[in-house]
């Protein structure tokens, strides 16, 4: 909607400059869209930095004999995880209840070495701006796919993702 009425208003306000910042966006459509018949909007790419990554799988309920519920395969993945050295963990799941539930499960299996802190939309700011302060101990934040797209979080140096998304 925003958008749409920035596109509107953009040739009545030559002073006013609009600019549009994504890692995912399709430039050249944008390009277009915004500039005028035959001229695209200027684009301007600056390239982030990029890290080696390694993907691993761990698929539950593939095996008969696996038990495992989604909380356990994350707790498997996290101690899978504290042995390939330091850095805090990035947990996404569905949502809320997931996360409430991986929270006090990941918290009594690794007690007092680590800090497990959950993020969704209903905590408080100052419960979400927890994330962000520098702890002693690993850190466990535990939260929806929505943060992948919207947060950068210090100090994470593993991601594991349940695969799965809440669909409204």
């Amino acid at each position: 909607f925003l958008l749409g009425y920035l596109h509107q208003l953009l040739p009545r306000r030559p002073d006013l400059k609009l600019i549009i910042t994504s890692a995912t966006i399709d430039t050249e459509r944008f390009a277009e869209h915004f500039g005028t018949p035959g001229a695209p909007a200027p684009v301007i790419s600056v390239e982030g930095r990029t890290y080696p990554v390694e993907v691993r799988y761990r698929p539950i309920g593939d095996d008969p004999d696996d038990d495992r519920d989604q909380v356990q395969a994350v707790i498997d993945a996290v101690d899978e995880l504290a042995h390939e050295g330091p850095g805090d963990v990035l947990v996404f799941l569905p949502g809320e209840r997931d996360i409430r539930e991986a929270s006090d499960q990941l918290t009594g299996w690794a007690g007092n070495d680590v800090e497990v802190v959950p993020l969704f939309g209903r905590l408080s700011s100052g419960d979400q701006q927890r994330v962000f302060s520098t702890s002693s101990r690993r850190k466990i934040v535990v939260a929806t796919n929505i943060a992948e797209t919207s947060l950068t979080i210090p100090g994470i140096r593993f991601v594991i993702d349940a695969g799965l998304a809440r669909i409204s």
